[in-house]
């Protein structure tokens, strides 16, 4: 293997191993929020401006967001496929 492939192969590696340790930070900004998620910035903010999304704004401009939090939201947004809707009806018939 070529040097310059070495050299490649390293930076895949420090750029992998630097976006895992972002997903472990406590605050988000919108950046790491959009990396995150995958959302766009306009996405963000019409959520933020809606209150649709947890957010903190100490500074009246910059926005923050709580890791567990988002992942908490995210999870109260699931959208049950049919089978799941037709199985819980199923059950709750049976009582």
């Amino acid at each position: 293997m070529n040097p310059q492939k070495i050299i490649e192969q390293l930076n895949e590696i420090k750029m992998m191993i630097t976006k895992g340790n972002q997903f472990q930070k406590e605050i988000f900004t919108i950046k790491d929020l959009m990396n995150y998620t995958g959302f766009s910035d306009s996405t963000i903010h019409k959520l933020s401006a809606k209150k649709l999304i947890p957010h903190n704004k100490p500074t009246n401009g910059a926005l923050f967001f709580d890791r567990l939090e988002i992942v908490e939201w995210i999870r109260k947004h699931k959208v049950y496929s049919d089978e799941e809707v037709l199985s819980k009806f199923s059950k709750q018939l049976k009582k």
